[in-house]
């Protein structure tokens, strides 16, 4: 099967083959292997892996259909790209701000952040 991933800002996978790919399902880890059934899905924020290659993606969907997967990201950086320095003051930042009084859109907004700030931590590890 083939795999792409799309961001609004940029293409970093085209057409590339493998037989397997682990994604962050919004109700948990999902495997897709080839002849798997069409579907379509939402994504949240974890770790996708594919032919030994990890990426850092923050919700999106999956489409699954004539074998061939298509990510579709908020963001998604691949593991080599991450600057580890970089997510920890992104998590510094992102916890300062969750001291403060906010709405509740913007505590989601920084709960994500943490969360979007330790998955690419954990990838440069």
């Amino acid at each position: 099967m083939q795999i792409d991933i799309v961001t609004p800002h940029r293409r970093l996978v085209t057409g590339e083959r493998t037989e397997k790919v682990k994604l962050p399902g919004a109700k948990g880890q999902m495997e897709v292997l080839e002849n798997h059934a069409e579907l379509l899905s939402t994504l949240t924020t974890g770790i996708l892996e594919f032919n030994g290659r990890r990426f850092a993606i923050s919700q999106g969907f999956v489409e699954i259909k004539n074998e061939k997967v298509t990510v579709l990201a908020e963001t998604c950086e691949e593991s080599t790209e991450i600057d580890k320095l970089r997510a920890q003051e992104a998590q510094r930042k992102a916890e300062e701000k969750l001291q403060g009084t906010l709405s509740d859109e913007e505590y989601e907004k920084y709960q994500l952040k943490i969360q979007r700030a330790r998955i690419r931590q954990q990838l440069t590890s």
